[in-house]
């Protein structure tokens, strides 16, 4: 799970916004559970029946000359969840792009994503310290021998910020045992999602 890749995992779901945002809270819960974006994006995300909360999380890592405020949260159960995650850089516009990732149709609408299905073993998920996948283990997720995950992805206007959306799913026996059906449903559920927060919006 931890080589599926700690990039951008967003949604054309986020209206992107010119508004100065202050400090950089940019994912919060409200008194119902349900996901609140702000700052370089603006949207709500509701909550799943029965998911449990993970987070917020806010983070200022640097790299060299560049400064990035980051923002997570996430949705769990036992065998899958989403995480949501706000980037914004301080560096040139258009640092952030997305244009060159694959086109992926989903609630009548097109965006940006992948998706994969990734075997993984506890030896390669306990060596593994990307904060994105230090965060989803403290949920009590199960993980190993597979997941299939879909990534979204979203940058505002001038390509300073970029917000992703990262679902993923348990395949109990791996991902050479995982059927057309199985497939089918997982992707039929994340649309459902999708469908969600745009009709939240």
């Amino acid at each position: 799970m931890k080589k599926i890749i700690t990039t951008a995992v967003t949604v054309l779901l986020f209206c992107a916004t010119s508004t100065v945002f202050a400090g950089h809270a940019f994912v919060d819960f409200d008194d119902d559970g349900n996901m609140v974006i702000s700052g370089p994006f603006n949207a709500i995300i509701p909550k799943p029946e029965g998911a449990r909360l993970g987070g917020p999380e806010h983070s200022s890592p640097s790299f060299l000359n560049e400064e990035l405020k980051v923002s997570k949260a996430g949705y769990f159960a036992d065998d899958q969840f989403v995480v949501v995650q706000i980037e914004q850089t301080n560096a040139a516009k258009g640092t952030l792009t997305n244009v060159n990732l694959p086109v992926m149709e989903l609630a009548g609408e097109e965006f940006r994503a992948r998706t994969a299905c990734i075997d993984i073993s506890q030896e390669e998920l306990d060596s593994d310290d990307d904060p994105l996948f230090e965060f989803t283990e403290t949920q009590n997720v199960q993980i190993v021998p597979a997941v299939q995950a879909v990534q979204l992805f979203v940058t505002n206007d001038d390509g300073t910020a970029e917000g992703t959306i990262l679902y993923m799913r348990n395949v109990p026996g791996g991902c050479s045992a995982m059927s057309e059906e199985f497939e089918a449903e997982f992707n039929g559920a994340f649309e459902r999602f999708v469908q969600s927060i745009r009709d939240s919006n």
